[in-house]
């Protein structure tokens, strides 16, 4: 079968065969995402009752639905693909969403969000600093940016051995040389961008962001209904999630 190639943008989940295979995806039994990046994204956000949320990436608007559910007073949600947003007016307020191409985002409403969330999203994104930036100036003083992204473990080479999905091993090569990445995805040969840990915090850093937390997606069973995939996850990091603050003063 021949891959179609995409370089990345927003509506790569508004093509036809993509869509339907990401909804396969999310919906297997634990799920990397859901047992190894969500459970620190909200641990990391910590209590939003009253909070008001700006979701960059929002996908197809679960968590959206999850945060308005835990007591978020206000939610924004901004994608780029009329798919993913389509499927989160299905679930929330559609003037709750903005579709916007986040690699040219700005800020509309300055120091105004107690919480940013940018969920596997900031490794399709060229320009890091720019919109850590832009993060800086919506939040409000105090306010926390909780973003996840790919491991650089991961995305130096996106080469490994995989069983069901789950790697046993995972290939280092050029980790320090950072940028463009082609990686099989749903089908598709697409564009992410690589970066190590230490550019992620410097970049945090550099927009006047104070790093709070950090995680590797360690496996904690509890999380898992399968102990067996539990334990074959510990074999190798794939995804970094970050809490950074802005200065209260």
């Amino acid at each position: 079968m021949t891959t179609a190639t995409f370089d990345y943008g927003p509506d790569f989940y508004d093509a036809a065969e993509v869509f339907p295979r990401y909804q396969e995806t999310r919906a297997v039994t634990d799920e990397g995402n859901a047992t190894l990046e969500e459970p620190y994204v909200l641990a990391f956000l910590g209590d939003l009752r009253g909070r008001a949320v700006l979701d960059l990436g929002c996908g197809d608007g679960t968590f959206g639905e999850s945060a308005l559910r835990a007591g978020a007073a206000r939610y924004h949600g901004i994608d780029g693909s009329e798919r993913m947003l389509a499927a989160a007016a299905a679930r929330l307020d559609p003037a709750m969403l903005e579709r916007a191409d986040l690699n040219a985002w700005t800020c509309r409403e300055p120091g105004v969000w107690d919480a940013v969330t940018a969920r596997m999203v900031l490794h399709y994104l060229d320009d890091l600093p720019a919109l850590l930036r832009e993060v800086r100036t919506a939040l409000a003083p105090g306010g926390r940016l909780v973003l996840s992204v790919e491991h650089p473990v991961v995305t130096c080479a996106y080469d490994g051995d995989f069983h069901a999905g789950v790697p046993s091993e995972m290939r280092v090569r050029g980790y320090f040389d950072e940028g463009e990445r082609a990686c099989e995805w749903l089908g598709s040969s697409v564009r992410k961008v690589h970066r190590t840990v230490e550019t992620y915090v410097r970049d945090l850093h550099e927009a006047g962001l104070a790093l709070t937390a950090l995680s590797e997606g360690r496996p904690v069973p509890e999380n898992f209904q399968d102990p067996a995939t539990c334990t074959a996850r510990r074999a190798a990091p794939m995804y970094l999630t970050l809490r950074a603050e802005k200065p209260a003063g």
